[in-house]
């Protein structure tokens, strides 16, 4: 996952350039800069529990949510995202079982974030438990970032 404070200061950068430029376009670069030299920073490691049908996450809704969709990526496939209104679906398949939709709602309390979960089937059969999409996301979620 890429710092997005990284891609921030590489667009300043780029702006500032073709506003000093004469023509209006990004100037040919003068010096390489060795972006192997200096080594990624590790994100910290975060503290999340469940209770059967929300998510808590020790880290703020912006944090979670993009901790959250890579998490999610690897259970399954992203249905829906919405940053804005803190909403993101992903379609679980269950071994033996139904593709199930899990839609992830983010509300931000003051020392954390609550990520209430449900699970609907898409197909005729009823939905499982949602326990081991918690349990997998939580796993995960310890090792994002």
């Amino acid at each position: 996952m890429i710092d997005p404070s990284l891609l921030t200061e590489a667009y300043a950068v780029v702006l500032a350039s073709v506003r000093a430029s004469s023509d209006g376009h990004v100037p040919h670069l003068i010096r390489v800069v060795d972006v192997a030299a200096s080594p990624p920073s590790s994100p910290k490691p975060i503290t999340s529990e469940h209770d059967g049908d929300t998510i808590w996450v020790e880290a703020p809704p912006d944090e979670t949510y993009q901790r959250l969709l890579d998490a999610a990526a690897t259970i399954g496939g992203i249905g829906h995202v919405d940053r804005n209104l803190g909403l993101l679906e992903v379609i679980v398949r269950f071994e033996g079982g139904p593709s199930c939709s899990v839609l992830m709602t983010l509300q931000g309390r003051a020392h954390g974030t609550d990520v209430f979960c449900e699970m609907e089937s898409i197909e005729a059969e009823p939905a499982p438990s949602i326990l081991p999409v918690l349990d997998a996301l939580l796993e995960q979620l310890r090792f994002a970032g």
